[in-house]
């Protein structure tokens, strides 16, 4: 499929907890898999977003077993590219040099235990 194509980097799995926030709303979703660009997400709640949303995600990391990092928190900005009902993709970037240090570290952690 033409989605497919346009994936630049591989997903690997991820269970984890993230709250996301658009405008001055928020919800908790479920990260589903992340890449080093992207995440898929199932968000818990009735919401309203829709494809192109501008959306911040704070990925919870408590329950990884993280060694570089003592943060616990990632925190990424991007936007939705697709959204079907409760499933959301979400195309993003690392705010800080931090949050990408911290998102490469995850994906390296899972990338080894696969």
């Amino acid at each position: 499929s033409s989605s497919e194509d346009k994936r630049r980097h591989p997903r690997f799995p991820l269970k984890a907890v993230a709250e996301l926030q658009y405008s001055t709303k928020s919800w908790e979703a479920q990260v589903t898999d992340i890449s080093e660009s992207g995440a898929r997400m199932v968000i818990l709640s009735e919401h309203l977003l829709q494809k192109g949303d501008p959306l911040r995600v704070h990925i919870q990391l408590d329950d990884v077993n993280l060694v570089a990092s003592n943060k616990k928190l990632l925190n990424l900005h991007g936007r939705l590219i697709h959204v079907r009902e409760q499933h959301l993709g979400f195309e993003f970037q690392p705010d800080t040099p931090a949050d990408r240090t911290l998102l490469y570290e995850l994906l390296t952690l899972i990338e080894n235990d696969h």
